[in-house]
């Protein structure tokens, strides 16, 4: 194989590409370069190549292999003889490391058509459309264009749509992000139509996967009452309130209730005062029927 590796990890395998060895596990090793997977034992070999990958799922494992494999990541391609699957198993952090590498692989460098932001709250705007290049990394969405960019950062999408059109005359499979913007705090939406509508899907399952495992984390937070009111407070003020009445103690208390949320990353220091991090939005949007009852 004459292009760099860029992951390379062992686990077990299981194909559905009509061979003799479909459908049964397999052991071997699973190697990654920019413009392949192959899978190989030591008597046979499957090689995907990366420009056909429409599909990549992890965690949810395929009922016709779930008497075998615990823990998977699937990635669904064409073939000359139709759509083909193999599902993949290792440890855990192995597989998240190899589908981390494989979402930049596919995404990273793909021009898409942008229009930033399509709305404001729930005004549109006449933002051109603009050409770009898509870069993902660290739960973020990047698009850079000629002039500027902007970044997404996956825990604060709110929702995920599509439309056959960007802006008002490009017919073209586009995702519609709405995401909240973290300086100013306001609800924002954005086009972003990739020159294959391959990629719209497979950008769509990043998003999604990406946000799962943010809402997977959170949900592990416990929080006592006082915390709780602290992240309601903020979120209801912008941050522009007096915690020591708010929490009935004295200045030490509401300190150490203070320096607790900042140290499990759910409010951030801004220029007025404290303000939610991605994460603190979800723990609000999720608890707070909790804190309220």
């Amino acid at each position: 194989m004459d292009e760099d590796v860029v992951a390379d990890i062992t686990g077990r395998f299981i194909l559905s590409n009509g061979g003799e060895n479909a459908g049964k596990p397999l052991e071997g090793r699973i190697i990654m370069t920019e413009k392949r997977v192959v899978l190989a034992t030591g008597q046979t070999k499957e090689t995907v190549p990366l420009s056909q990958v429409i599909d990549v799922n992890v965690g949810t494992v395929p009922q016709h292999v779930k008497r075998f494999f615990g823990d998977t990541a699937t990635i669904g391609y064409r073939t000359a003889d139709g759509t083909q699957s193999a599902v993949i198993e290792s440890s855990d952090e192995k597989v998240e490391k190899f589908v981390a590498i494989l979402f930049r692989c596919l995404l990273n460098g793909r021009k898409v058509a942008v229009k930033h932001p399509a709305r404001v709250g729930g005004r549109i705007k006449d933002s051109s459309v603009v050409v770009g290049k898509l870069r993902v990394k660290n739960r973020q969405v990047e698009v850079k264009t000629k002039s500027s960019g902007f970044t997404i950062d996956v825990a604060t999408v709110m929702n995920i749509d599509r439309t056959n059109r960007i802006g008002d005359s490009d017919d073209r499979v586009t995702l519609v992000v709405k995401h909240t913007d973290q300086e100013s705090g306001l609800t924002q939406t954005t086009q972003i139509a990739p020159a294959k509508s391959q990629y719209v899907n497979l950008l769509a399952r990043y998003f999604r996967l990406e946000y799962d495992e943010v809402r997977e984390e959170v949900a592990d937070i416990e929080l006592t009452n006082p915390e709780k009111r602290v992240l309601v407070g903020v979120h209801a003020t912008g941050g522009d309130i007096d915690f020591t009445n708010m929490l009935d103690g004295d200045p030490a208390y509401v300190t150490n209730v203070l320096n607790s949320v900042r140290n499990k990353q759910l409010v951030v220091e801004n220029g007025e005062g404290l303000s939610l991090t991605p994460q603190g939005r979800i723990v609000v949007s999720q608890r707070i029927e909790d804190v309220n009852a």
